[in-house]
Parts: structure tokens; C-alpha cells; sequence
């Protein structure tokens, strides 16, 4: 049997025995290749080969550009600020190092050897930033391992660690001693924390942990003991059964299956386990209504609120979020949005989800990505992705984990009998005119697609979109030149308040550009809200509906 799993090590021999573990690696064309704020879990080589972006990593600020470079490591907090003109361009490499433990025969299980490996970090003199001179070699290599994972070849796992460690060879440097500090040192204790979290689910003895941590048996159980409160294996079952509450909320698991996904060959001794830790069964727990629901990514809130469901906890601009402005005095915990969700937002919506205490914590890949591990300790956490699923599947997710089926069933027919009746009415009102929805967003001009207020008004109306995006493209930035052949007949427009958005859009009105649009010419140019508009779930596209219809059966504009 190998166990791989990957605590994180720093000590002073920084690259004997390790190897390169390559994870993935990304082609940089599109603004939205980061999440705004990020932990990356794993290195990071960042290559740009056009574009711009300002990217804070760590304490350092950064403006990304052609032939820059950065090895980011594992654990960095990274703030990500695309240029929505100049989107940055280049490859992303993410890869892990791995060091076996020197002592295998510390590390067994009856006669079983569990080979163990440490995750290390690549400790190089280049601090975030690498070399210029370095950039064309760097470029022709990652160009190389990107093609290679794209195209099947018979030797291509071990073309891809040749590549890999070529391209660590070039970024590494041996290190100054000045730069490993005593703060940058994980202690033994922290490694076998960082196991069970990762490893819970594989055989873990207190052999196993104590041989991990170098130490014997009784003193790891002593010093593990005075640091957390409880024995090794209180902590490993304590993970299990917190893994185990988050899978039993996914509907269509069995009891066996997920004993097995946390590490129990016995479903019943792990029912009895349950029990005592949650003080329910797991069937019951599976039945059991939750009433104090944190929705950690916008849209959420809106799928709860189709469901009547007032969430615990919510994401809430009090500016912006006018649509659901009926609920603010009901929702308990206010978390903070913004369209720059920087890591001081983070850190207070992370404390007052710890004081709101909630029994279910729903977010989607994006926060996950950041932040899951922090929430697990919080409360159960159930990520559904945002990208992946339409928000009628987002829609569905959700009623089947608070138990409502049936009501959501019941909302989308009624909103496809909406949509019907009102597909009838667009057809009168504006026949075959193509419609555009144009933001001006910090400054920049965008134009959205079938996402946000295009899955309403394209995919479900029916109407004609001016320009049809790339599947799966939320929206793409635009140059004003590409206004004449993108706006179409029609052009709902929405103007952020920030300085930058407001400056760009004085100055647009009063271009000879702006005033030969047709719908301008026409007087078509609709003034709108940010919200429903740019909101992705049901409460906020049964609005958008009204709003179409009220939109097109008046006589709004904007005089040019």
C-alpha cells in the first residue's frame, strides 16, 4: 500500500531527494484566470507572455507584463486585479515537490511498508520575481510541458518530469541563509496535522503519526495531547466525522460509501461512530432540516430565497443588492461583498461566520479555493461550483441539499409559464431586434453573454443577441471602436458608480463614436441597475422577466 500525502516542510536541506510532482498547467487568456484572492495550495510558475495585471503576492505588488515571471509558493496569499483591456496573456505551472521521509521503517503498518511523502518547498534566492534573462529559455520549456499533457504520447510521463525538472533547474537558485528564518519552519506536530487533515480517509495509526513526527509513540501522544486537547486518534475520527456530515448532505450516498470515503470498512461501527461524535445516527442526520444556512457566494442567497429560506448568513452590499433589499432586517450575519474581495473582507466574513455559528456552509469553487479548509472547521461546507452548472442545475443542488425538490420543481414551472407568457408579449413589443447588455465596470467597457441577465433574456426570451460569446464566457472586455458592430439594435447599459466608471462613461457620451450608434440614434439605450441584471440565480431572473417587459413596453432611454 502507498500513502502519499503531502505536509508541508521547510528545513535546511532545501533540495536533496526531491522531486517534481506536475499538477496541471493553464494557457493565461482570460481575465478571470484567478479568483480575485486565492491561498495557492501548490507552486506556482507564472509566465506572461502579454497582457497586464496587477498581482500582489504576499506583501509584494507586483505589475505583471510581457516577460515577467514569478515562482509563487505554496501557502502565499495572492491578490489578483485583471486588466480588463489587456488581459494577461502566458502559462501558469503548478506543481509539487515531494521528499520521502527519511526513515521509511518508521513509517509501517503491520508488514505493510506505507511509503510517506513530505510536501517542500522550493527554497530559491529569487524572491517571487525571477530573472529576466531567464524568461525565453523558461518560455520555450513550459510552451514544451503544456503541449505535452495536450497531445498523447507513448513516453509521456517521462517527458513531463524531464520537462518539469529542466524548467526547475533554470528557476532554481541555491538559497542565502539569511532568507530561512526560524519562522518559516513547520514544526514535526504540524506535519502529522496537515496528514490527518489531508490523509484522513488511509490507514492512520498512532504508529504512523508518531513515526511522521520522528518521535516515539507515547511522547508524540503526549506532546500531540497538550497542543490540541485530545489523543491523535480523537483528531483523526473528528476529521472523519466532519468529512462524514459534509457527504451525508449530498444527496444519493449511501451510509457504506461514505463510511468507505472516510476511512471505515464497517459501515456499522462507523454508524456507531457517528452517533457518538454527532449524537445522532447518520440517517437521521441525513433527514435532519437545517435552519441556520451561511450562503458564502452570492447567487446562493438568491436560489435559498426561490426556496423561501432566509440564510443565516449572506453576502450583502447594501448599495448594490437593492433587489433583495426586503430580506436585509431578516438575514441574522451580513458578510461583506465587493467587487475586490481582498483578504481583510475575508478575514471578517470568516469571523463573523464564526460567531454565527451555522450548521451548513454553502460556497462555490472560487471561495473553496481560498478558503474551504477554514470553513470545514466552521461547519459542514458544500461547494457547488459556479462555472460548471447552469443556475437552473445550481438551483436543483440546492433544493436537494435543504430537502426542497419538489418546491423548486414547483418554481420552475411556474417560471417557465412565466417565461411563455412573456416570450408572446417581446415578440409584439420588439420583434427580431438584437439586444446587447453593456457594463462599464472600474472604467472598463465589457459585454455580457448568455450568463447573469443573458441566460434570461437569451437562452429563456428567446431574443437575439447582438454578439454570442465563446460557451462558457461570462463576458468579454471591448475595445469603444467594437461598439459600432456589437451593440446591435438595442443596448441595455449599465454604469457602475465608482469614479473610474463614471469618468469613462462621461466621456463616451460625448464621442462622435457614441452618438452614431444605432440605438442611440434610435433612442434603444436603456439605463439600468447592476442588479437583477448581473445576478445568477431564480429569485433574480424571475425579476429580470418583469424588467424586460417593462423595459421594452416603455419609452426609457437615455437621450444621446
Amino acid at each position: 500500500m502507498t500513502l502519499q500525502v503531502f505536509p508541508l516542510i521547510s528545513n535546511g536541506d532545501h533540495t536533496r531527494d526531491l522531486y517534481a510532482r506536475f499538477k496541471t498547467s493553464e494557457v493565461l487568456d482570460q481575465a478571470s484566470f484567478l479568483p480575485p484572492f486565492v491561498l495557492t495550495d501548490s507552486h506556482l510558475l507564472l509566465i506572461c507572455t502579454g497582457g497586464e495585471a496587477n498581482i500582489r503576492i504576499g506583501h509584494r505588488q507586483n505589475h505583471a507584463t510581457l516577460g515577467k515571471m514569478y515562482l509563487i509558493l505554496p501557502g502565499t496569499a495572492i491578490e489578483y486585479t485583471p486588466d480588463e483591456i489587456h488581459t494577461l496573456q502566458g502559462l501558469a505551472i503548478y506543481f509539487d515537490l515531494l521528499k520521502p521521509i527519511s526513515d521509511i521503517n518508521k513509517a509501517t503498518s503491520g508488514s505493510t511498508v506505507m511509503e510517506v511523502y513530505q510536501k517542500g518547498l522550493l527554497r530559491s534566492a529569487y524572491a517571487d520575481e525571477l530573472p529576466h534573462e531567464l524568461f525565453q529559455e523558461c518560455t520555450r520549456i513550459a510552451s514544451q510541458l503544456h503541449e505535452c499533457i495536450s497531445v498523447p504520447q507513448e513516453n509521456r510521463p517521462f517527458r513531463i518530469q524531464t520537462l518539469m525538472h529542466e524548467l526547475l533547474a533554470q528557476v532554481y537558485a541555491p538559497p542565502k541563509e539569511s532568507t530561512l528564518g526560524d519562522s518559516e519552519h513547520i514544526s514535526a506536530l504540524d506535519q502529522t496535522l496537515e496528514l490527518i487533515e489531508l490523509g484522513y480517509a488511509e490507514h492512520l495509526s498512532r504508529e504512523v503519526l508518531a513515526g511522521v513526527a520522528g518521535m516515539s509513540v507515547w511522547h508524540y501522544s503526549r506532546v500531540f495531547k497538550n497542543r490540541t486537547g485530545i489523543s491523535p486518534m480523537e483528531y483523526v475520527n473528528s476529521i472523519r466525522m466532519d468529512r462524514a456530515k459534509e457527504m451525508l448532505l449530498v444527496p444519493g450516498q449511501t451510509i457504506k460509501h461514505i463510511a468507505s470515503q472516510v476511512g471505515f470498512q464497517d459501515e456499522f461501527y462507523f454508524s456507531r461512530k457517528f452517533k457518538k461524535y454527532v449524537g445522532v445516527s447518520p440517517s437521521t442526520y441525513q433527514r435532519q432540516k437545517r435552519s441556520k444556512i451561511a450562503a458564502l457566494s452570492f447567487g446562493t442567497t438568491g436560489h435559498l430565497l426561490a426556496l423561501q429560506i432566509i440564510p443565516h448568513a449572506a453576502l450583502i452590499d447594501n448599495l448594490r443588492d437593492q433587489h433583495r433589499n426586503l430580506f436585509f432586517s431578516n438575514i441574522p450575519y451580513h458578510l461583506g461583498r465587493s467587487k475586490r474581495m481582498n483578504p481583510r473582507i475575508w478575514q471578517t466574513n470568516v469571523e463573523l461566520l464564526m460567531q454565527a455559528s451555522p450548521d451548513l456552509i454553502l460556497c462555490n469553487e472560487y471561495e473553496a479555493h481560498t478558503l474551504k479548509r477554514t470553513l470545514q472547521r466552521i461547519a459542514p461546507t458544500i461547494v457547488i461550483p459556479w462555472k460548471g452548472l447552469s443556475w437552473r442545475e445550481h438551483f436543483v443542488q440546492v433544493a436537494s441539499i435543504v430537502g426542497q425538490q419538489q418546491d423548486a420543481q414547483q418554481w420552475l414551472e411556474q417560471y417557465d409559464d412565466k417565461v411563455t407568457h412573456a416570450k408572446e408579449q417581446l415578440t409584439h413589443l420588439i420583434g427580431k431586434d438584437t439586444v446587447s447588455i453593456i457594463h462599464i465596470m472600474m472604467g472598463h467597457l465589457l459585454i455580457y453573454g448568455r450568463r447573469n441577465g443573458g441566460a434570461v433574456l437569451y437562452n429563456d426570451l428567446g431574443v437575439s443577441p447582438s454578439h454570442d460569446l465563446l460557451p462558457g464566457q461570462v463576458y468579454r472586455a471591448l475595445d469603444e471602436q467594437e461598439l459600432p458592430q456589437m451593440v446591435g439594435d438595442r443596448m441595455l447599459l449599465i454604469v457602475d458608480q465608482d469614479s473610474e466608471s463614471q469618468q469613462r462613461w462621461h466621456k463616451l457620451q460625448h464621442t462622435q463614436l457614441w452618438q452614431d450608434l444605432m440605438p442611440v440614434q434610435n433612442q434603444q439605450v436603456y439605463l439600468l441597475d447592476e442588479m437583477p441584471w448581473l445576478d445568477y440565480s431564480p429569485y433574480a431572473h424571475d425579476q429580470i422577466i418583469d424588467e424586460t417587459i417593462k423595459l421594452f413596453g416603455s419609452t426609457q432611454h437615455i437621450n444621446p
